[in-house]
Formats: C-alpha cells, structure tokens, sequence
C-alpha cells in the first residue's frame, strides 16, 4: 500500500465507473433540458402504477449508423415483481466521438422473448414501446463498442491490402527534429529576393544563389552546404534571409515546428533531412533496455516509439505506424514482418505493462480486435443541404488524370478531393460532407447519393481515403452522413490490425502552389488503448518539438487542433461546419446553444444551465517513455441538479522508469438522489517490472435508502433467450419460481462473463474519457515538464 501511495502522490487522477456517468451527463456538449437523462443503466419509464427497466444492450450488427442487437427488461408494478424478458432492436446511431456518446433513435423493437411467462411477450412489448423516449436513448459510445467487440465476428471484407515497405528507421539519442521534403527539392524562386524555396517542404527551407540551404525550425536558424551535409545554427542571421522568409511565407505558410508550448527551447535540435520514407526514434541518451514484465522481452525504456529486443534470437523489434520491423541491430537492415510472425512473447505482454498499447497491434489480441471495430464506427453528423457549400481552387485550369483500375478520375491540382465520374457528373469531399457539380468548378451542392464506381478507388490512389466518407440516409433538407477512421489515414491491414496509412509512396503535385497527398512514415502515428481514451488512433512526432503535422487531405493549416497530439478516432470534422449547417438527431445536438472556447475549453448552454469544460483525446502520445498529462475540472447544472469534481492524470520518467495513473470523482445527482466518490489506478516502473494496482469507492442513495426499484442493473440478455444477472455469488438465470444459481465452466457462463467485462470495460473508457472533457490545469514532474493546449502536460525528454 505504501508503495501505491507514494506512486499516486505526484498525480491527480481521474474518474471512476460508478459516479463518471453522473460527470458526463454535465461534462459532454449538452443537450435540451428536455432531453436531460442519466446515462446510468437501467433506464427507467414510468407510467401509473408500472415500471419498466431497459438494461444495457449488447450490440450484435453494427453497419454504418444502423446497429442491433439485444437488451434485458423487466416489466411490472413498482411494488410487485418483474416480469423479465429478452428485446431484440434495431436502431439509428447518430455518432458524435468527441464526447463519446451516441443517440439511438428510430427504435424498433424487432422481438420480445419471456421465456418464465412466454404469453407476456407482447404485454412487455407495448409497455417498453409506449414509454421509449420520444427523442431516442443517449449511450456511451464506449459501452455499445466494448459490447460490439465481444458479439460480433469481423468480416475481412473491410480489411485493406497495404504496402508495409520498410522506410528509412533512424535513431538519435539527442534532441532531433525530422525535416521532410516531399521527394527532391522543388524550388521555386522567392519574388523580390535572390532566395528560392522548397516548395514541396512544409518546413521553410531556402537555397542561396550560391547553393547554400537555410532552414528555419523551432526557433533557430540552421545553414549547410548541401541537402546531404551537417546543419548548423546561424549565430547571425542576415536581415535579407528574414525579408526572404517572410514573403516565402506569404505564398504558402510554413510549418514552425516550434514546441507544443510555442516557445522557442532554450538548446537547439539538431536537425535530420529526408527526402524519402523515414521514421525518427528519439531516446533519452544511450538506450536503456528493460525486462517486460512476464515476458521475456526488453523494451527500450528511454524511447518515443515502442522498441524491444528478443533475447532468445537477438533481434530489435520496432513498432511504426501500426507496422512492425525486424533488424540484427539499430543500424539496420530493417524488413516488415507480418503480426502472425512475432514471437509468440509479443501476444502475451501484460495489459498493465507501460508498453501495453502495442497489444493493438498484435495479430489475435483482444486489443486488437476491438481496435479493428473502433476503426468501423463512423462519426456521424446531419448536414443541411441548403447551407452546405463548397468553392474548389485550382493552380490552373483542372486536370484530371486517370485511377488506375477503375473508370474514374481525379484533380491533380487542387487539395480537395475531385473525382470526374463522366463529362458531366463530378464528386467531392469536404470536411466529412459529399459534394456533386456539372463541371469541375462548380456550382457545387450537397450530395444525396455517390455513385458504387467511387467506393471502388483502390489504396494504390492518392484520394483512396474519401472512400471512407458516406451518405446514410436523405431528407429533403438534409443528408445524414458519416466518415470512418480510414478518412483520416487509419485502415485495417489484412492481419487484421490498424495501421495508419496504406504504405504507398504517392507523387505531390507542385506547380505554382504545392499539393501533398498521405504519407504513412515520419509523424510517429501510433495507436493506444486505456481507460482515459478508450481507442486512440494520432501522432506522437513532436510531442516535445512540435516535428511538422500531417497535412493532405482532411487535415488543415490553421486550425484548432494540433495534429501532433489529435486522437483521430475521436476527431470531429463536422464541428467545422458551425452552427445552423450540420446537427445532430432532433432533440439531441452537441453544437446547438453552446458556445466554445478553443479546443479544449470551456462553454456553456443557456438552455440547459451545463457548463462544460474540455474535450475528449484532446492529446496523444503513445509509447513516450518521459510523459504526463493531466485534467481537472468542475461541473454543475442548474437545471438537473447534478454537481460534482474531478481530477485526473498520468506521469512517468523514463530516467527512473516510475509511471503512475489512475482516476478519482465525488458527485451528486439531485434527480436520483445518488451520491460517492471512488479513485483507482496503477503505478510501477518501466525498468523493474514492479507495478500496483488498486480501486475502492461507494455509491449511495440516501433518497432511496441505498435500493433499487428491482436490482443493481447487471442483467444480461443471453443468447439462449434467457435473461442472467450477475451477483457476487456467480450467474443467476430468472425462471419461473424465481433467481436460480448457473453453473460456471459452460458455454453459456462463459459467454456472459465476456459481456461483462465488456460492459466493465466499456463504463470504465467511458468514465475516464469524461474527465478529459472537463479537464483544465495539468500538474506533475519529471524532467522539463510544461504546459500543453487545454491544460494536459508533457515532460519533455527531448527538450
């Protein structure tokens, strides 16, 4: 226990299952006062002298924003007992990631089973019927994908055959920023100045008549003899070189590559120049290699990407984008090699272990299962058609150059995607929304339907990723619409695994202006798993240096996020539309009545009284081995009554190897009466092995005398018809005379304890997540730690 306490005393932590939900419902973009509901399970209806519970459903199909599956209820008067029975439904789910929660409407109760009363079945039917909520039920995203994951069998159809070249892999063990070019240096003359820019770099790099590079990064000014030589700082940097910056900057902004904080660091990086595919590992000094608890791997403790050693065949294993390389040594040569054929140690790393986020990409793994279900989930939004617009620019006049293996083509000179179906049908993409016009330039309008030929646009194409965007359904005012991960880069490979890009190498266009297209190596895109982010698909590079960002297709100069620490799988696109253009379902819509105040910052909805403070996967970082980041917040609102406060945080130190994590809330609901705290959380080191866990809490009712209409709500739907609770005495079914004990070890028990950790699971990213909504001020320690957008924080080891 000492041990614990002394981990958890640097940190503030996070929230816990039972009261978070009480924390989301005033933490997530709020919904009408109308609308207001606990997104605590059961959900009750009442109506005279009957009561009826739903109990949280298990997601069997998942297609698009239609979902099904099935859910336990129990019907009957308040003061007598339930009858219990099965729902089988069908739903519309109107997706919003950053907060984390879906709408279900549209509800169609499919079928009722009762196995102890089989004639009440239509009785149970019509009375969950007549008191479903007009506006539909709002779940946590979280809990119907943990579910998802358990019921449903992947098909392959989805899965993408990607390139898994191997790209240049460098290591430095100093401070190093990776300065990319896009192939060879285009270089365009800078107007009015003796200078010429690399056009096709998003960092500023200039060429002196007489050949002399100049790069301007993090602050600094660095000069060299050529592409291929040392960079060194200017220590005076002429005033016609920054007259020569400006105006470059004026025709195409550059990337500064400053540090997330903004500021200029005291020492300068040194500085790696790629013109091809390239990967940058940064450690803190020598690498220091540790055991991996319970395994016989070693893990390079001091570095930003996740590397191990196998001691039984002396080979360095390294985890890029999703994709693992194998090497004799750190100098190469590096070869892809398959997840199916990591040794079998890889598969076995425990969940608790600070490098645990590479079980996402391990062929078979629980992780990875449900990260590849993460990656099928689209982000939804309604769109109106009337206010939707889109203007597409051109270097030049468009043209147009053929997809390989279909009969389509694509613009090559503008940076939106513009597919020409024929002479006189043309399609579009737009921050998530479908676009149709006559001509190339326009007039362009929303689209209510995409032609099949477009989803035929094979991964070897630079605009493969608008096959990820869809039309669900049309209205005459609006279009419903959704986009899946694979629109930011994120696919599942044909192991079945994420990896972020398709892995092929696609030729810029650069003319007078430049146009990059998806690049799968150098912005160390990484994917994580953990009770705070739920799935977490983003980009580590420059987590302490601020490398340059990706920016094709969806991405985009200038705006609120910083893509260095975006969590794409909880990304919304669609917020850019502003008010008025895009909503969500009728009586539930994250934009309406809120005002925001930067990414993670605060609001407020008038109607409903909520203030609100953050967003979800506001940062990312996942195999940093110096790192913190922390939330903290309040919350109240008025009109439902529900107040609490929250803290929450991680840290570690790669010099040490000491980590700490955990979550911590109180609250009050002042419509249910319910009222607890509860804290949990792990602590351990990197380089012993040694870790400790741990959890307590309460939650009580002082309204309701601590009990609950019928039970606590772990009710379950099983396959067989029946309906299961879980009490701490093991699995009970209902029967006609009542509760009756299951036998554990069969098929039926074994499936049900997968649907519970499941639901664990799901409350628990769910809990977690709703802190970073609220979270304001970071705190901790560690070397160099500073300040991060919406007040998380990064240690940083590569300061």
């Amino acid at each position: 226990m000492s041990f614990w306490m002394k981990q958890t005393s640097a940190l503030i932590v996070a929230a816990w299952l039972t009261l978070a939900p009480l924390a989301a419902q005033a933490a997530t973009p709020p919904r009408p006062a109308a609308a207001a509901a606990p997104l605590t399970w059961p959900r009750s209806f009442d109506a005279a002298t009957d009561h009826v519970e739903l109990y949280q459903p298990q997601i069997e199909a998942w297609e698009g924003n239609r979902l099904s599956g099935r859910a336990a209820v129990a019907v009957g008067e308040k003061a007598g007992s339930p009858t219990y029975g099965v729902v089988h439904f069908s739903a519309t789910g109107d997706i919003d990631k950053p907060s984390g929660l879906v709408q279900l409407t549209r509800i169609t109760i499919d079928s009722v089973e009762v196995p102890t009363r089989p004639d009440d079945a239509d009785r149970v039917r019509q009375a969950l019927v007549s008191r479903l909520p007009s506006n539909g039920l709002t779940v946590p995203l979280d809990q119907l994908q943990a579910s998802y994951a358990v019921s449903q069998q992947l098909s392959k159809a989805g899965r993408v055959a990607v390139r898994n070249d191997a790209p240049q892999i460098l290591f430095a063990t100093t401070p190093t920023l990776l300065v990319l070019v896009d192939g060879e240096p285009a270089w365009r003359t800078v107007p009015g100045t003796p200078y010429e820019r690399a056009l096709n770099s998003r960092a500023l790099l200039l060429r002196a008549p007489g050949g002399e590079l100049f790069l301007k990064a993090a602050g600094y000014w660095y000069h060299s003899e050529s592409a291929g030589g040392a960079w060194e700082v200017l220590a005076t940097v002429p005033k016609a070189l920054e007259s020569a910056a400006g105006k470059a900057a004026a025709g195409m902004k550059a990337d500064a590559m400053l540090p997330a904080d903004g500021k200029r660091p005291a020492r300068p990086p040194a500085i790696l120049f790629a013109t091809r595919p390239t990967e940058l590992v940064v450690t803190s000094g020598a690498p220091q290699m540790a055991p991996v608890s319970g395994v016989s791997l070693l893990t390079m403790a001091n570095a930003d990407h996740a590397v191990f050693v196998d001691p039984a065949a002396n080979q360095y294993y390294v985890l890029v984008s999703g994709r693992w390389f194998r090497a004799p040594m750190l100098t190469g040569p590096w070869q892809y090699v398959p997840g199916s054929r990591l040794p079998a140690d890889f598969a076995r790393i425990p969940p608790t272990d600070p490098k645990a986020n590479v079980l996402v990409s391990v062929p078979g793994t629980p992780q990875a299962r449900e990260a590849e279900i993460a990656a099928t989930i689209p982000q939804t939004a309604t769109v109106s058609r009337s206010k939707a617009s889109l203007t597409v620019a051109y270097d030049g006049a468009p043209r147009f150059v053929p997809i390989t293996g279909t009969s389509l083509s694509y613009a090559v000179n503008t940076g939106t995607p513009v597919i020409e179906v024929d002479g006189s049908r043309y399609y579009a993409v737009a921050n998530g929304v479908w676009f149709t016009a006559p001509a190339p330039t326009g007039p362009w309008q929303v689209a209510t339907e995409v032609p099949s030929a477009i989803y035929t646009i094979p991964p070897t194409s630079p605009v493969y990723y608008v096959t990820y965007v869809r039309i669900y359904s049309v209205t005459p005012e609006t279009v419903v619409v959704g986009y899946t991960p694979g629109y930011m880069g994120v696919v599942v490979s044909a192991d079945g695994t994420v990896v972020y890009g398709t892995g092929y190498v696609y030729p810029p266009y650069v003319g007078a202006v430049y146009y990059g297209y998806p690049v799968t190596y150098g912005y160390g895109a990484g994917f994580g798993i953990g009770m705070a982010e739920g799935f977490a698909f983003g980009f580590a590079a420059g987590a302490f240096w601020g490398a340059a960002s990706p920016y094709w297709g969806p991405y985009w100069w200038g705006g609120p996020y910083n893509w260095n620490y975006v969590n794409v799988n909880q990304a919304n696109f669609y917020g850019r539309w502003g008010q008025g253009t895009v909503t969500h379902a009728q009586g539930w819509n994250a934009w309406t009545g809120t005002e925001w105040r930067g990414t993670a910052g605060a609001g407020y909805n008038a109607a409903t009284g909520a203030r609100y403070q953050g967003s979800r996967g506001a940062a990312f970082n996942p195999y940093s081995g110096n790192y913190a980041a922390g939330r903290q917040g309040s919350f109240a609102n008025p009109s439902t009554g529900r107040e609490g406060a929250a803290r929450g945080g991680v840290a570690g130190n790669t010099y040490t190897g000491d980590y700490a994590a955990g979550r911590q809330v109180a609250g009050y609901d002042a419509q249910t009466g319910r009222v607890g705290a509860a804290e949990a959380g792990i602590a351990g080191n990197t380089q012993t092995g040694q870790h400790a866990a741990g959890s307590r809490g309460f939650v009580a009712n002082p309204d309701k005398n601590n009990a609950v209409v019928w039970n606590n709500g772990n009710v379950y739907a099983g396959h067989d018809g029946s309906v299961y609770q879980h009490t701490d005495n093991g699995w009970q079914k209902h029967t006609p005379g009542g509760w009756e004990p299951v036998q554990a070890g069969n098929d039926v028990t074994g499936r049900l304890d997968q649907q519970r950790q499941a639901r664990e699971l799901g409350q628990q990213r769910f809990s977690g997540a709703a802190q970073q909504w609220q979270g304001r001020g970071g705190m901790g320690g560690g070397f160099g730690g500073r300040g991060l957008r919406g007040g998380g924080f990064h240690g940083g080891f590569r300061r």
